[in-house]
């Protein structure tokens, strides 16, 4: 009996240690499983790791990578902070500096990025300053601005004007290579920078228009180049003759039913830009009554050769402005890219900025920018004055407003407040 006694408790350990030994191993199992799962976490840091030696070496590159080469004959700038007036966040590259004689030739350019082009025509006198769009070092010394906006980085453009330069409306500084060829010639009866005022056309049935002539009609044919920046939109005129009796062109201009010139009419539909012509006068034109001021610079060749006694007859006819016969309607741009800030140091958020028209007479707002705008009357500082209010003037669209009251009228656009202008109503 003792033996079967010995024999179970022998048997009964045995089963507790085999028990023990079990679960030893099971807890051994258990402790092993964070280091199985070990190289899946180490996975995901190679995963994380093998991405920013990429954009290092990207990085590295563009930082390393040669600069452009430059084409033979071009030369290169690097632009700076602009010196004008309100213009100190913009950029700007002189290429030729201002000058008292014209320049007036061909750049060609290929820029780090989208640029504006720009000549200078001035300095103006004390007065001139009338509206078109103005640039200065100082406030005092004043430039008219020939802005054009080609919304490339390569290209050309033929200009004349006492300065050429670059510009971005950036704060960072652009590269530009460049070629230009050009002439610089002192003032002369064809080579000229003013500011003129229009008058009445005296050209037969177009007495409700406006004229300034740049070059009298001349028996020779005038070539060149004109650079302008008007207080509004014009239309560029040439003229060729006098044409003979047989000769029937497509249009034509006379200023006494007798003389007859045909007549080459363009409207690029803006304030500022450069034309390259050829005719026997030049002269810029307005559909409107009222007065208009261009300053331009203007660089032409000509033959020796008798001028035509036509420019007595158009003397004459400046002196006398007839009043309008009836109520007319005026026309003043929202240009492109007046919905960012900038077009106000030039009082070029409306173009016209400032108007004057009569009593009955509509002025008519064209949006020729891709964003909506406003014509309210009134002024950011104490808001609308209620007397009219265009609401939203979407792209392409416009808003017409008569006056029947005389007086001066302020407005401003609601959305993109420091777009100002002005109606003087006589």
């Amino acid at each position: 009996m003792a033996g079967i006694d010995r024999a179970a408790i022998a048997f009964s350990i045995a089963i507790v240690v085999i028990g023990v030994g079990f679960a030893f191993y099971m807890d051994g199992v258990q402790n092993a499983g964070p280091v199985i799962s070990a190289p899946v976490a180490s996975k995901t840091v190679e995963e994380k790791t093998q991405t920013d030696p990429f954009a290092d070496i990207a990085n590295k590159v563009k930082q390393e990578a040669p600069a452009k080469p430059m084409k033979s004959g071009w030369d290169r700038l690097t632009s700076e902070t602009d010196p004008g007036v309100g213009h100190e966040t913009h950029q700007l590259a002189i290429i030729l500096a201002p000058s008292d004689k014209v320049y007036s030739g061909t750049l060609k350019y290929d820029a780090s990025e989208p640029i504006q082009l720009v000549t200078l025509h001035g300095p103006l006198a004390a007065g001139e300053d009338k509206g078109q769009a103005i640039w200065t070092p100082d406030g005092e010394t004043k430039f008219a601005l020939t802005f054009v906006d080609p919304k490339n980085a390569r290209g050309e453009w033929e200009f004349a004007g006492n300065a050429l330069a670059v510009h971005t409306m950036n704060t960072e500084p652009f590269i530009v290579d460049y070629k230009v060829d050009y002439k610089e010639k002192p003032m002369s009866d064809t080579v000229m920078t003013g500011t003129v005022q229009t008058v009445q056309d005296p050209g037969v049935g177009h007495e409700s228009h406006q004229l300034a002539v740049l070059l009298a009609p001349s028996s020779d044919v005038y070539s060149g180049i004109l650079s302008y920046s008007a207080s509004e939109n014009i239309q560029l005129v040439t003229l060729r003759g006098p044409i003979g009796a047989d000769e029937k062109p497509a249009k034509t201009w006379t200023p006494d039913g007798e003389t007859i010139f045909e007549l080459t009419f363009v409207d690029p539909k803006n304030a500022m830009g450069s034309w390259k012509f050829s005719g026997n006068a030049l002269a810029v034109h307005t559909m409107k009554t009222n007065q208009a001021t261009i300053s331009y610079s203007v660089s032409a060749t000509t033959t020796a050769g008798k001028t035509v006694q036509l420019e007595e007859k158009v003397a004459m006819k400046e002196t006398t402005v007839d009043k309008p016969t009836g109520p007319t309607t005026h026309t003043v741009d929202i240009p492109v890219g007046t919905s960012v800030p900038g077009c106000e140091e030039s009082n070029a958020c409306y173009l016209p900025a400032d108007i004057t028209i009569n009593v009955g007479d509509t002025v008519e707002w064209i949006n020729i920018d891709t964003a909506a705008h406003t014509v309210t009357g009134g002024s950011p500082a104490d808001g609308p004055s209620g007397v009219f209010d265009s609401s939203l003037v979407m792209a392409d669209a416009s808003y017409a407003f008569t006056f029947n009251d005389s007086g001066s009228y302020d407005y401003f656009c609601m959305v993109h407040p420091w777009m100002t202008g002005s109606v003087t109503v006589n």
